[in-house]
């Protein structure tokens, strides 16, 4: 493999520290990616078993080649994490002891401009982390109404120019439809203005498109939901996050399941419950300065872990 495929994971120490690893047990890791969080912990703990989910194929292959010394250790997945319910049942697996998930693309998909993912090379506007899915951000982007391009930027975008860049785009592609990266990233470009910061104009209509051809935030709402009955006693769940609509997801969900009571609406009376998960990290961990010089693309992760009760 090459070398610069041996990429460092963001906050891959804290990440495998915290999940209170140990021989013979069981971790999922939800975004295999190019395999670096589970080489570090299949060569930091003895006979622990992985199962590893991906749906990019190419990914999913280099990391098969990183990870063949650990092969029998191993059960690869191609499939969307939030399928995690049903691959555990086939797997005859009733119990984990860890789950990770790095919710961030990995750098191959960025770097391959045909993937379309970035603003900063020219590329088919594709978007898809499974190429077997039939909607593309080019879809969106050329068959989508207007109110529906707003919703899509403003939730998943947070653009405060979400509306002034959609009927740019509707007017754009009735004269002639999109084809490329490069001509979607120009326009948001015109419409706001050359950033004077480090953060690209077009990155939040990119994350936007992104998310909504992945469907990422229900994915994530689903594979939260359905780990809970998968988890041991004292199992951990390391989550990493790269904005905030995902963090507020993880933050509230493990919130809500981690208190003892609640108020209801309109009553005067307090229902008491039976928390089903301990929160470690009062606070995300981030990326150290020097993390964020070597690998800048760590600068907004959030570590946030749970143990199971």
């Amino acid at each position: 493999m090459q070398e610069k495929q041996k990429h460092i994971p963001v906050l891959l120490d804290e990440v495998i520290n915290s999940l209170n690893l140990a021989d013979g047990k069981i971790l999922v890791d939800g975004t295999l990616g190019l395999g670096g969080y589970s080489e570090k912990a299949l060569s930091s703990f003895k006979g622990i078993k992985i199962v590893a989910f991906d749906l990019d194929q190419e990914n999913l292959n280099l990391a098969k080649e990183r990870l063949y010394k650990y092969h029998q250790q191993i059960t690869f997945i191609h499939d969307n994490f939030a399928n995690l319910k049903e691959n555990l049942e086939d797997l005859g697996i009733e119990k984990i002891d860890a789950l990770m998930l790095d919710l961030g693309i990995a750098s191959t998909q960025v770097d391959i401009a045909e993937k379309g993912f970035s603003f900063n090379k020219e590329g088919y506007l594709d978007m898809r982390f499974d190429k077997s899915q039939h909607l593309t951000a080019k879809d969106i982007v050329n068959n989508y109404d207007l109110n529906a391009l707003v919703k899509i930027f403003r939730e998943f975008g947070e653009e405060k120019s979400a509306f002034k860049i959609a009927k740019e785009i509707v007017n754009r592609r009735k004269i002639q439809k999109f084809e490329n990266t490069k001509e979607l990233a120009e326009l948001i470009e015109k419409v706001k203005g050359v950033s004077k910061g480090k953060i690209h104009p077009a990155t939040q209509v990119f994350q936007a498109l992104r998310i909504a051809v992945n469907q990422e935030l229900d994915n994530l709402k689903k594979i939260l939901e359905d780990s809970v009955d998968f988890l041991g006693p004292k199992a951990r769940v390391a989550v990493v996050s790269y904005h905030s609509l995902e963090d507020k997801i993880v933050k509230d969900f493990y919130r809500e399941n981690s208190r003892e009571f609640v108020n209801l609406p309109n009553e005067l009376t307090t229902t008491y419950l039976i928390p089903k998960f301990r929160v470690i990290t009062k606070k995300p961990i981030s990326p150290s300065k020097d993390e964020v010089n070597f690998n800048p693309r760590a600068r907004s992760a959030k570590l946030r872990v749970v143990e199971k009760i």
